[in-house]
């Protein structure tokens, strides 16, 4: 019975002795490929708060820029403070991007080096019952056949509770580094997700940043970089809205009269999109604090980029009230529906409606452009409650 415990030890010891031999060379690897990734986060996540700590210098210049009077020159340079920040703000979302690479990296080999744990664990455990297996058998035949003292079977008694104790702490130990595991997993998965949330970011900050270029391009093209063309182009624009504030009050009543006539109208305070948002999105929201000239007035549509002549749609039944040009929208049209809403369409390339025309939901009204005071071809949909602009979003129908 002494040989049996003799090479079953010996045994046990060979398992752990090479297999641990292996092991630490294996870990010392990993924790090496761990300690230069944890290097390297550390060093990105200082470039980033670096960037943040310029970005927010940018942030406040353009306050203190909001905050003065109107001019040309003023508003180029809060843009060309806009460009700058929006270019800040891309080189930190690609930082970002960058950094939770690394940290998905690191979480990689931490994950690798608790899998090497948890199969030296298994090893282990395995050894353990082998043992426990082999004093467990032994011990009945010990008792009848053994010539030895009573002292020798309680010597084996001690050895067995001893490996039963190194079975509870090495199946705790797999136990915790299994936990450990499925934090590590679930974290990857976290970042992956995270990852996938700064790429559509650094997508925004991107057409934010043409957005923010071509207006500048927009507004000395537009003045001709000239002070009074600038003031003209103002007073031109505070114009427009108060004809289309003025003309939507007196006209919302007439034109609701002859809507009541059209008994199958529907709920045209239900508003279907003017044009699939799905494709490019939306860039402008509603009173958008990133909107490039909110300095001079407020957003109060939505713009939805899409190519030169795409059709427009009528997002609800009515009657169009005007077709106007002018130096803010362009080409725009006026629809006045019921229940106090209307709805205006601005930027268009071609008008495909006239005044006092009857449109029935999605009727084409005109083709997606640039006129007026735009940077690039899209749609600048308004909608109007009692002739107040208020946000489309509130009244779209899901797409």
């Amino acid at each position: 019975m002494k040989y049996l415990r003799f090479f079953t030890g010996i045994f046990i010891l060979s398992v752990l002795l090479f297999g641990g031999m292996n092991f630490v060379l294996a870990q010392t690897s990993v924790s090496d490929d761990i300690n230069v990734l944890n290097q390297e986060i550390e060093f990105k996540q200082r470039s980033i708060d670096q960037l943040n700590r310029q970005i927010e210098e940018y942030r406040k210049k353009i306050e203190q820029k909001q905050a003065q009077s109107s001019s040309l020159l003023n508003e180029i340079d809060l843009i060309e403070n806009r460009i700058a920040k929006t270019k800040l703000d891309i080189e930190s979302a690609q930082s970002q991007i960058d950094l939770v690479n690394t940290q998905i990296a690191l979480i990689e080999r931490e994950i690798h080096e608790l899998e090497q744990t948890l199969e030296k664990d298994r090893e282990l455990i395995s050894t353990i019952l082998l043992e426990v297996q082999i004093q467990d058998h032994s011990l009945p035949f010990q008792l009848l056949f053994s010539t030895d003292s009573f002292s020798e079977f309680f010597d084996d008694l001690e050895h067995l509770e001893s490996l039963s104790t190194d079975l509870k702490k090495a199946v705790d130990t797999a136990r915790s580094s299994k936990e450990e595991y499925l934090n590590k997993r679930e974290n990857e998965q976290g970042k992956k997700d995270q990852l996938v949330s700064l790429s559509l970011l650094l997508e925004k900050e991107q057409r934010h940043l043409n957005e923010v270029v071509g207006a500048k391009e927009t507004l000395l093209s537009t003045t001709q970089a000239s002070e009074s063309a600038f003031k003209a182009l103002l007073s031109d624009v505070k114009q427009e809205q108060t004809y289309v504030n003025q003309q939507i009050a007196i006209l919302q009543d007439e034109i609701e009269g002859k809507l009541n006539e059209h008994d199958s109208i529907g709920d045209s305070s239900v508003l279907s999109w003017p044009l699939d948002p799905t494709v490019r999105g939306i860039s402008t929201y509603f009173h958008d604090p990133t909107y490039p000239f909110r300095n001079l007035f407020e957003h109060s549509g939505l713009d939805l980029p899409a190519p030169t002549g795409t059709p427009v749609g009528s997002a609800a039944p009515g009657y169009v009230a005007w077709t106007k040009v002018g130096s803010l929208y362009g080409n725009y049209v006026m629809v006045i529906h019921s229940n106090g809403f209307a709805t205006l369409y601005a930027h268009l390339s071609r008008i495909d409606v006239v005044p006092d025309q009857f449109v029935a939901r999605g009727d084409q009204i005109g083709a997606v452009g640039s006129t007026g005071f735009s940077t690039g071809p899209h749609l600048h949909f308004e909608v109007r409650k009692n002739g107040i602009p208020t946000d489309p979003i509130t009244h779209l129908i899901s797409y």
